[in-house]
């Protein structure tokens, strides 16, 4: 999975995140608490006395980690003088990079900046990333049930769905349905990725009538090529990464694209004709985590804090283009970003919502489900 990886390059899943959204406020963002709730996010941020400590955590680079910066780390550095350090890494570099630190006993990265749902149930079992004290997080509760989990702070809402522009013979999407009927031509784009496989597969299966408790007991990848397949021929473009798949977009390469919710905002920015269909989309929590072993958790605990104010979480979103977790911030968004986000009503209403149980499943299967995806991609 690369929806924000930073390597290779040019990653905008990252590394085109840089361009500034069409909609950011023409005023500088302000950090200084001028509301109750805000002075009690600071307040508890103050009262870990920080100063001179420092966290390391790994970030998937590009207008992820600007907007990382800009809306939460600069200003927790000014109040607290402690210091966050990104280190760039991908995903799949990521995981492999905290599970051989954590087995070495030698924790070099205190926490990954923004692990998504589906990687959580191998790293927990496997020990690689620990439990969070939500004692010391307040803000937690006011998040939805739905993304809460004892071993990460959510960071992000993330949906992988279908995209389409408006121009002549085009036809709308009314649902990721329509991406997988023949009858609807066009060119279209997908992942050619391994580790993406398990959501074109998911996407695929929910379309033809596969319920999410079917899903729970195992991804029928020949079932999911059977889908495929017949608009197979439609398949002009594979992206590899995340800025390829918005560049698609942005060209008007294709007409069609299965592809995250980031992408299609970073996408829509450029070009306006580029439109999200949330309906039958899939969605899943991003979280910030802590590696096992950890001696800075109090530092990560802070920037928690800092991160779940609804007024900065909707300047994260104005910058990186992924929903933030807490409703309330959409509140704090521009009216011509809110129906790309997937956390107002309207979307809710049309998403699904993956449960931990097919998360699991999908961990089991990942390594199979991803060499049958690239076989079937390279024929």
């Amino acid at each position: 999975m690369v929806s924000r990886s930073a390597a290779p390059q040019p990653l905008g899943s990252a590394n085109q995140r840089r361009e500034t959204m069409k909609w950011l406020p023409k005023e500088p963002m302000r950090y200084i608490g001028i509301t109750a709730a805000f002075a009690v996010v600071s307040s508890a941020v103050f009262a870990a006395d920080l100063k001179g400590r420092e966290a390391v955590m790994q970030s998937p680079g590009g207008k992820y980690t600007t907007a990382l910066e800009e809306a939460y780390i600069k200003p927790f550095e000014a109040e607290t003088g402690a210091k966050i350090r990104l280190v760039e890494s991908n995903t799949d570099e990521s995981i492999a990079a905290v599970s051989a630190q954590v087995k070495a006993g030698k924790v070099e990265w205190d926490g990954l900046s923004s692990l998504d749902a589906p990687y959580m149930p191998k790293l927990i079992q496997d020990g690689v990333i620990e439990k969070i004290d939500v004692s010391k997080i307040p803000g937690l509760e006011k998040l939805p049930k739905a993304v809460s989990n004892e071993y990460g702070v959510p960071v992000l809402n993330s949906v992988v769905t279908v995209s389409y522009r408006t121009g002549d013979n085009v036809v709308p999407l009314k649902s990721v349905k329509d991406f997988f009927d023949p009858n609807i031509k066009g060119s279209r784009a997908v992942s050619s990725l391994a580790g993406e496989a398990q959501f074109v597969c998911a996407l695929a299966l929910l379309s033809d009538g596969v319920s999410v408790n079917e899903l729970t007991k195992g991804i029928d990848i020949k079932h999911c090529l059977k889908v495929v397949d017949p608009i197979k021929d439609q398949i002009t473009a594979y992206w590899a990464n995340g800025s390829q798949m918005a560049q698609l977009m942005i060209d008007d390469s294709v007409d069609y694209c299965l592809c995250w919710d980031g992408r299609i905002v970073q996408a829509a920015q450029a070009n306006p004709q580029w439109k999200i269909q949330h309906n039958g989309g899939i969605q899943f929590p991003s979280y910030l985590t802590y590696t096992t072993g950890t001696k800075n958790a109090d530092v990560l605990d802070a920037f928690a804090v800092y991160m779940l104010d609804p007024k900065r979480q909707a300047e994260f979103t104005k910058l990186v283009g992924y929903s933030s977790p807490n409703p309330e911030s959409v509140a704090y968004l521009p009216d011509n970003l809110k129906p790309f986000i997937s956390v107002t009503p309207e979307a809710q209403a049309v998403l699904t919502t993956l449960p931990d149980a097919l998360f699991k499943k999908m961990a089991d299967q990942q390594v199979e489900l991803g060499k049958a995806w690239q076989a079937y991609v390279a024929q």
